[in-house]
């Protein structure tokens, strides 16, 4: 996505080692089963302060959410968030128990319009493979994403060692869910991103759902909901040409569709909650799998009339998660989550409050575990900054 700062037949071990990838005998096991169609909006995680999953559900009723960007971190082939926190630290799982605690769950997205991913720095599959194993064991995901756009996407090298490291991944954990998000146009995927998904069957890596960019079109457009469903009309075609052999409602349950939210990058491209409303019916009415936006910390009215894409406001005139609480109906079940208790086990500290301000040493419980400040810190959620400012000691 653009405002930030900062796959049918899977390969026996066998083949995935003459092809150079690794096997491994792990599988992405999220404790949360996805529905068979979901509402999962984009959490700029490179943003600060940073995003409250357990939080956000509870106001907007959305349960599942999908988190970017990972991206080549502190140096070759090393994937972690954002360019610049490293997967092993902890971030965000505290916050990640909390949501999944409550019925709910994350995907995780590679990639993303700034900066570069592992497999533009990774030379081999198996090395990028590695990477992607990474994220899965460290947060125990059901559903990765890979958002390919700008240069990585006629970057052809990479496209193909990418599908090569998916495929191996996806002979390693069987029950992961891969996802590619692609720019679109309303006639739907220009030549490059048929070109990835080409690549992706030569490779035999499975794609579960092709995810449009419903945004950004390059010019002044009255009718982004409209645009949006014409590109999915479009997409399945070009997803039977691709896809060989697949029925009519399969195709349309590989179909994601991502707006950008409000004002878009490019003037004149306003995405309404009209045009939401009109993607929500035509989603219900096709059986497509995904709905999403791009992101949920701009789902606001905190900025009205603003004429430039903001990260953090939507520039319309809106309530609060106006747009998440319209598209939580996808989810079989949606609505507000039901918290998790907040008062600390037996043998833990006193339960950590946002208003309290705190000095290095100090210790606190969040989420059955104790936590302890490195140094003083206020309003900083342990488990869920990019400081890393709590250290986990462990559950009590």
């Amino acid at each position: 996505m653009r405002i930030r700062k900062t796959i049918v037949a899977v390969l026996a071990s066998a083949a995935a080692a003459t092809a150079g990838v690794l096997t491994h005998s792990g599988t992405a096991d999220a404790a949360v089963t996805w529905p068979a169609h979901y509402s999962a909006p984009y959490v700029d995680i490179s943003l600060y302060p940073t995003f409250n999953l357990t939080q956000a559900a509870q106001q907007s009723g959305n349960k599942f959410f999908t988190l970017g960007f990972i991206l080549n971190t502190g140096g070759t082939c090393n994937a972690g968030w954002s360019s610049y926190t490293a997967l092993d630290t902890g971030f965000l799982q505290s916050d990640i128990a909390s949501l999944r605690a409550a019925g709910g769950d994350v995907a995780i997205s590679v990639g993303g319009a700034n900066g570069s991913e592992p497999a533009q720095s990774c030379t081999t599959a198996s090395s990028l493979q590695a990477q992607y194993q990474r994220i899965i064991d460290n947060y125990k995901i059901s559903h990765l994403d890979f958002d390919v756009e700008g240069g990585a996407l006629s970057d052809t090298a990479s496209v193909d060692r990418r599908n090569k490291a998916i495929a191996g991944l996806e002979a390693a954990n069987p029950s992961l869910k891969v996802t590619y998000t692609l720019p679109v146009l309303p006639s739907a995927l220009t030549q490059p991103g048929i070109d990835l998904l080409r690549n992706a069957v030569s490779n035999n890596a499975r794609v579960d759902v092709v995810n449009m960019m419903t945004m950004d079109y390059g010019s002044a457009n009255s009718n982004m909901g409209g645009a949006a469903t014409s590109a999915a009309t479009a997409l399945v075609s070009q997803l039977g040409s691709i896809f060989t052999g697949r029925t009519s409602a399969q195709l349309w349950a590989m179909v994601g569709i991502t707006p950008m939210i409000g004002q878009n990058d490019s003037q004149g491209e306003i995405f309404s909650l009209n045009d939401a409303q009109t993607v929500l019916s035509f989603a219900n009415a096709h059986g497509i799998t995904e709905l999403s936006f791009w992101s949920a910390g701009r789902d606001n009215g905190s900025c009205p009339g603003q004429t430039y894409a903001s990260p953090s406001c939507s520039g319309l005139s809106q309530a609060q998660w106006a747009f998440a609480h319209l598209f939580a109906p996808f989810t079989p079940g949606g609505g507000v989550v039901t918290p998790p208790p907040t008062t600390p086990p037996t043998g833990c500290a006193g339960a950590w409050s946002s208003s309290t301000a705190y000095v290095g040493g100090s210790v606190v419980s969040y989420s059955g575990h104790k936590w302890t400040a490195k140094w003083w810190t206020q309003g900083d959620i342990p488990g869920n900054n990019s400081q890393a400012v709590w250290v986990d000691n462990g559950t009590c």
